[in-house]
C-alpha cells in the first residue's frame, strides 16, 4: 500500500514539478483560459485528466472513507483538473510561448489535422507509457543480471 501511495505521489509530483513558485509577471486570466483551450485541444488534458481516476483509487487504498465520500472527492477533482492544471503550468509556458503564439497553436488544433492529432493523442500517450514500461522492464532486468554477474 505504501509503495501504491508513494507512486500516486511521484504522479502528482511530475505533473506539477514544472510549476515555478513565482513569476516576474503572472499570466493573465486570458492567457490561462487560452492555454487551456489549448491543452484540450491537443489531448494533453484528456491523458492528464485519465490520471485522476487512477490517483484516487490508489488513494482509497490508503483510507477507510466511505465510497460517497470517493465519489464526491473524484468529481469535484475531475471538475477543477483542468483549471488548476492550466493556471500551474502558465508561468512555464509564459517563459517559451507568447500568448499570440498560443493562439497560433490552438488555430493550428482547430483545423482538421490539428484535430486529428488531438484525438489520437491520449491513445498514443497511453500506448507510449506502456513501451516505457516495458523498456523499463528490459532496463532493470539488464541490471539485475549485470549486477548479480558481478556478485553485487
Amino acid at each position: 500500500m505504501r509503495k501504491g501511495l508513494v507512486l500516486v505521489v511521484m504522479c502528482v509530483a511530475m505533473l506539477f514539478a514544472a510549476a515555478p513558485s513565482a513569476s516576474a509577471q503572472a499570466p493573465s486570466d486570458e492567457y490561462k483560459a487560452t492555454l487551456e483551450k489549448m491543452l484540450e485541444l491537443s489531448g494533453s488534458m484528456a491523458s492528464a485528466k485519465a490520471m485522476v481516476p487512477q490517483m484516487i483509487s490508489m488513494l482509497k487504498q490508503q483510507s477507510s472513507a466511505s465510497a460517497s465520500f470517493w465519489d464526491g472527492f473524484q468529481k469535484k477533482w475531475e471538475g477543477k483538473f483542468g483549471s488548476k492544471l492550466a493556471e500551474l503550468y502558465a508561468p512555464v509556458y509564459q517563459k517559451y510561448l507568447t500568448l499570440d503564439d498560443l493562439k497560433k497553436i490552438v488555430a493550428f488544433y482547430e483545423s482538421p489535422v490539428g484535430k486529428k492529432l488531438g484525438a489520437s493523442t491520449p491513445a498514443m500517450m497511453a500506448e507510449g507509457m506502456q513501451i516505457g514500461q516495458k523498456l523499463g522492464m528490459e532496463i532493470a532486468t539488464e541490471l539485475q543480471q549485470e549486477l548479480q554477474a558481478q556478485g553485487k
